[in-house]
């Protein structure tokens, strides 16, 4: 199933399948985005990891902009 974001409010619970088909980065590189503290850690529900929309949007945003400087 593929998202879009158009479809979702910066509300919504995203997978790190769908971080993953955005930015070809891998499941271990996220992690350590969160263990080093840029990325907000996962909301938890049950054994699955969710994020929020927003949550991984700023990240992606300010990455880009690290990358840039």
């Amino acid at each position: 199933m593929k998202h879009q974001t158009g479809e979702l409010s910066p509300d919504s619970l995203i997978d790190i399948k769908y971080m993953q088909n955005d930015s070809k980065f891998t499941a271990k590189y996220y992690y350590s985005q969160i263990k080093a503290g840029k990325l907000a850690s996962p909301i938890k529900i049950g054994r699955c990891s969710r994020w929020k929309l927003s949550d991984y949007l700023d990240w992606k945003n300010s990455h880009i902009q690290r990358m840039r400087a």
